[in-house]
């Protein structure tokens, strides 16, 4: 493959920034190749803990069985980052959709025929985290080559939207498929990656990554940007040049550490409400309104985020999100220890509640992020931050399945309660990530925060 810089923009889009995001080819077909693959993901990641219970009839097995999966993904993080600024990201995208279609079809075949156990599903859940880690770092280093930097802010909070539509409806349908049968969610899951894979395919744009001092670029030998070694020595000094890149900013290093804590505590929450509702008799149908209610959560604020990032200073407005995070994680316990039938309902009102600023939030911190990340750079940051912000989040099944067996319902509750307030505190006692400013000062900010010299020698 030939080496030639990537366009500003959408390569066969003349002018892309004069239209809105909803009349980019380009944009509408990344758009469409993501929503598919996300919404294949939400029905995988709602159906394995319910189907690892079914299987095995144990809280703690079916936390093991998320637990291994989540290691995977995190493992495969570093090594996917690389990949996205290494190769052309549309094929990585396809690559993705396929694997992924073949991987929950396999879960549904297996399934089907009565084979699979423990050991099959736990291998097969990892091998899907390890699919997510490894290729989907691509789909969101493409967008950067999609939309011009003018567009990152709107087009993410439209992806904050999109990601609260799935939750909304991710959760009801991934229930009504495995009332219908336990099969049927992975095979609904399968024909979606499939959808991403051929949308994938339809982007009108040039998503090979830039070549420039920062990166050894597309078609490259890895090799050569380090004479004498090799290439697995050569890749993992590319993977390092996104760590040093991350961890040399004093503005994003207390954002990846609030992000892994308050990540651990949330997700172990919710993983503790949906064993709890299971062992209890819930029918999945009950428990898909968990993921419903965190969706309308997410969808009202999603509406609200575009005005709340362009109104508050960032910082100030990630360290309100979280402590609503928090509160809502505080007062679960309280919720699930009510009488019937008020428990559910305010559980899920509680749960709405809590996730209203994510969005916001999100928005924020991701388009500041993507605001000061060099373009080259962008696969291996994002994969870095990423891995910092999800290293802890295999503990999250483990605390919820042992932490249930050992302490009920009510003390795992309270155990992960504790955690988000910790990420509360943390995010409001820390100077950098409060510092952060409203959207149309990042890139001075960021400008000014820059180090004498990145680890490729780019600002």
């Amino acid at each position: 493959m030939s080496t030639r810089p990537a366009p500003a923009a959408t390569g066969a889009d003349p002018a892309p920034a004069a239209r809105p995001l909803l009349r980019q080819p380009a944009y509408l077909w990344w758009l469409a190749s993501d929503t598919s693959s996300a919404f294949g993901l939400a029905l995988q990641s709602f159906a394995v803990p319910l189907l690892a219970l079914y299987l095995t009839d144990s809280p703690a097995q079916a936390g093991l069985i998320a637990a291994i999966g989540q290691v995977g993904r995190v493992l495969a993080i570093v090594p996917g980052g690389v990949l996205a600024d290494r190769h052309d990201r549309r094929r990585l995208m396809v690559a993705g959709g396929i694997l992924g279609a073949l991987l929950a079809g396999a879960v549904a075949g297996f399934h089907a025929a009565g084979l699979l156990g423990f050991w099959l599903l736990t291998t097969l859940n990892l091998l899907i985290n390890m699919r997510q880690g490894l290729l989907g770092a691509a789909g969101n280093a493409a967008l950067k080559n999609v939309v011009d930097e003018a567009r990152l802010g709107s087009a993410i909070a439209a992806n904050q939207g999109r990601d609260a539509a799935i939750a909304l409806s991710g959760g009801p349908a991934g229930g009504l498929l495995m009332a219908l049968g336990q099969a049927f969610p992975f095979a609904a899951s399968a024909l979606a990656q499939l959808t991403s894979a051929l949308a994938a395919l339809c982007i009108r744009a040039d998503l090979r990554p830039r070549t420039d001092d920062a990166g050894a670029g597309p078609g490259r030998d890895p090799a050569a940007a380090l004479p004498g070694t090799g290439v697995v020595r050569a890749y993992l000094h590319e993977a390092r040049q996104g760590f040093a890149w991350l961890l040399r900013r004093g503005d994003l290093r207390g954002v990846a550490v609030v992000s892994t804590v308050i990540n651990l505590g949330f997700n172990a929450g919710i993983t503790t409400i949906v064993f709890g509702l299971q062992q209890g008799g819930r029918s999945p149908a009950t428990i898909g309104w968990v993921s419903a209610a965190i969706g309308v959560g997410m969808l009202a604020g999603a509406v609200a985020a575009p005005a709340l990032v362009r109104r508050f200073r960032t910082g100030r407005l990630a360290a309100a999100g979280l402590v609503l995070a928090s509160l809502s994680i505080a007062a679960t316990p309280f919720a699930v220890t009510l009488p019937e039938p008020a428990s559910v309902p305010v559980l899920l009102g509680v749960l709405a509640a809590g996730t209203f600023g994510i969005p916001a939030v999100n928005a924020g911190l991701l388009g500041y992020f993507m605001a000061a990340v060099p373009s080259s750079l962008m696969g291996r940051a994002s994969s870095a931050l990423d891995l910092m912000a999800m290293g802890a989040i295999p503990f999250a099944p483990l605390i919820a399945g042992f932490g249930y067996a050992a302490l009920g319902w009510s003390g795992a509750l309270l155990v992960s309660a504790g955690i988000c307030a910790a990420a509360a505190l943390m995010a409001l006692g820390n100077r950098g990530l409060r510092s952060l400013p409203g959207p149309r000062l990042w890139g001075a900010h960021a400008a000014a925060l820059s180090p004498g010299s990145a680890p490729a020698g780019r600002p």
